[in-house]
């Protein structure tokens, strides 16, 4: 293991140690200290309302952007492999972020009368209107998004001998072309996604030649947090990762995909 993945392992564990000892402090010393805990409660609540919002709102404005383009815009040469997403499955998860947001909805009109005691919205402090409206910020957002993949049925994944689309969550630097790409690599990253520490995750780690070529094809919010992730994960590949390609997006398939990615890109450099 690099270097970079140990610091990156001990950082999330130290993350996690973080939490849980503030969890303890609030309910062993928070009697005690009434006002410092609030004041430091405040101030986090709107230190991850302010991350968490430049990152969704930069999510939202290329949903937008995206709704005009092509989704296989920039695609040349005769596609040999094209993956689309279940369209039930879409549906079903469109379905499912309605239904939250009516819940949530008629839980806030519904309450008054549950609750004697309930405030509305206006008479919260600061910090709990900006998480409120942080939520319907991401609530909307993730339902733009979900409903533009399932209308348009684009493919998360095209490979042609000129190059691949990937996108798995709906959004992608667009088509990257073969004679871009500087390594295909089978890397490691430092993940805790799914899992309850964190562990090793192998991904296919794309370096290109001119990364801002791609990156600039984001808005300017989101061209910033890619970069910056093209960077982080740089780190602990020790190596070129301006695109990450997950196997488990792939299922079984993955092998023969990434062999043929290998060989198309090979046939490039020639």
């Amino acid at each position: 293991m690099s270097n970079a993945r140990k610091w990156m392992r001990w950082i999330q564990y130290g993350a996690l140690a973080i939490v849980v000892g503030a969890i303890a402090a609030d309910f062993l010393f928070q009697d005690r200290f009434p006002e410092v805990f609030a004041i430091v409660e405040r101030g986090f609540m709107m230190l991850v309302a302010v991350l968490v919002g430049f990152m969704v709102l930069g999510l939202g404005w290329q949903a937008l952007s995206d709704l005009t383009r092509s989704p296989t815009e920039g695609v040349t040469g005769p596609v040999e492999i094209a993956l689309h997403a279940s369209r039930a499955g879409q549906w079903v998860v469109v379905l499912i972020v309605v239904a939250v947001g009516v819940a949530a909805a008629w839980g806030y009109v519904a309450w008054p009368e549950i609750d004697p005691d309930f405030t509305p919205i206006s008479e919260w402090e600061l910090p709990f209107q900006v998480m409120a409206g942080l939520f319907v910020l991401i609530w909307a957002v993730l339902l733009l998004g979900f409903l533009s993949m399932t209308l348009r049925r684009a493919p998360w994944f095209v490979l042609t001998p000129r190059g691949f689309l990937y996108a798995p969550g709906g959004m992608s630097p667009g088509f990257v072309r073969w004679e871009d790409v500087t390594e295909l690599r089978e890397t490691e990253i430092v993940s805790g996604r799914g899992r309850q520490s964190p562990q090793l995750e192998r991904v296919l780690a794309v370096g290109l030649r001119d990364p801002s070529k791609y990156s600039a094809r984001y808005n300017p919010m989101l061209g910033a947090l890619v970069r910056f992730a093209g960077q982080f994960y740089a780190a602990q590949t020790e190596g070129p990762a301006d695109i990450l390609i997950n196997p488990v997006d792939f299922g079984a398939r993955y092998g023969e995909i990434r062999a043929r990615m290998e060989a198309l890109h090979a046939e490039a450099k020639r």
